[in-house]
């Protein structure tokens, strides 16, 4: 969780940046300075553009399919700023595995509502996989219009005032370090300026927001302590090119993540393109009424049969388990000592080892072929085995 918080404050900060003026870097920040203090509206959209496969996955049908279905995934909508109201609304739809998915979230100061018409597309994308998520009418209805208040108590783990806080500090702390980068990293040709964001760039960012979440005592819930280890695990590298046409202001953002060859995945790189472009739809930004908004206990309380079921089939399965566990054991138990070879058939195995040539075995390879034989033999069988073996 503390993982995704970090990753979402670094993006949005390399956004909300701060300056004025003429050169291709002062354009950039002015382009980003006018988002965040004018009311504005985007039609946003990301594909993702490829997915090179590791040399040992290329041929290999599984890993093709899965790319296919991957480089399929679309998202497109439009994300909406009213700076009087300090509110935003962002409504996107996702493309996947056949389904439209529509996602919706509304904020407003320190208040952030989550629309729950999502659940349908989710439950129909669970089913093609077996998974039992409830998708009956009256269930699936139930979530259809309503949206949950992820600034609850009981929805965030997190105080939203702290949260607030640590991002406006952290945020003036990414303006100050990307004022500082030499200007030789912005470069402008005819109307667009281009600057690239390096994975450097977001380790950088990354030690700064731990310093700033150890800074206070209010912070402190915001710090990461596997930090190390979550910078040990970022892809091998990480590539952000943002390209801004100061004339139409539409911002393209191309991320490339590289994967080192020792996390074993079956992926070696993937591009994903991001889309920012202006439009003329600014309307006023409406908050649920309080009868469309809901919290966990209602959505609890409407999932509670279903993950009555759930938990009984567990615990059947559970069951199930232990009693397979148990007749093996008795069966084991009856078979050991009393499913003995019989004389002739014995004697036809002793002729036949005697055949054989076991020099070349080791005397724990020869160990482990008497403890295949033993539980087949009487103790004095087992001891006419073990003397051919020593003997050879």
């Amino acid at each position: 969780m503390k993982k995704i918080k970090l990753a979402l404050l670094i993006i949005l900060s390399v956004i909300i940046l701060a300056g004025c003026g003429k050169s291709a870097k002062e354009e950039f920040f002015d382009y980003t300075k006018k988002n965040v203090t004018e009311n504005s509206s985007n039609d946003i959209s990301m594909t993702i553009k490829d997915i090179k496969l590791t040399a040992d996955m290329k041929d290999s049908p599984e890993a093709n399919v899965m790319v296919t279905q991957l480089k399929d995934i679309k998202v497109t909508g439009s994300m909406q700023h009213d700076v009087s109201e300090k509110a935003t609304n962002t409504k996107l739809n996702i493309e996947a595995l056949g389904q439209k998915i529509p996602l919706e979230f509304i904020s407003k100061n320190d208040d952030m509502y989550f629309s729950l018409d999502i659940f349908r597309g989710i439950s129909k994308i669970a089913s093609q996989f077996n998974s039992e998520l409830p998708s009956d009418e009256k269930t699936l209805s139930a979530f259809d219009g309503k949206y949950l208040k992820l600034s609850d108590a009981d929805t965030l783990e997190i105080d939203s005032k702290s949260a607030t806080n640590l991002t406006k500090e952290f945020q003036k702390e990414v303006s100050n370090y990307f004022t500082s980068l030499d200007e030789e990293r912005f470069t402008k040709e005819n109307d667009v300026v281009t600057f690239k964001l390096t994975k450097k760039d977001v380790v950088v960012l990354a030690e700064k927001f731990n310093t700033l979440s150890k800074s206070k005592k209010e912070y402190k819930e915001f710090v990461i302590p596997d930090f190390d280890e979550m910078i040990k695990n970022l892809p091998k590298a990480l590539d952000a090119k943002f390209n801004l046409n100061t004339k139409t202001n539409d911002l393209a953002v191309a991320l490339t993540s590289t994967f080192d060859k020792k996390d074993e995945g079956f992926i070696d790189s993937i591009e994903v393109l991001y889309n920012y472009k202006p439009n003329d739809k600014q309307v006023a930004i409406k908050l649920p009424a309080k009868k469309e908004i809901v919290n966990v206990k209602e959505i609890e309380a409407i999932l509670a049969p279903y993950l009555s079921d759930e938990l009984d089939e567990e615990l059947d399965e559970e069951l199930d388990e232990e009693l397979d566990e148990e007749l093996d054991e008795e069966l084991d138990e009856e078979l050991d000592g009393d499913f003995n070879m019989a004389d002739d058939e014995f004697k036809e195995l002793v002729k036949e080892l005697e055949k054989e040539d076991f020099s070349s075995f080791s005397a724990a390879e020869s160990d482990e072929l008497l403890e295949e034989y033993e539980p087949l033999l009487t103790e004095k069988q087992y001891k006419t085995i073990e003397k051919i073996f020593k003997n050879k």
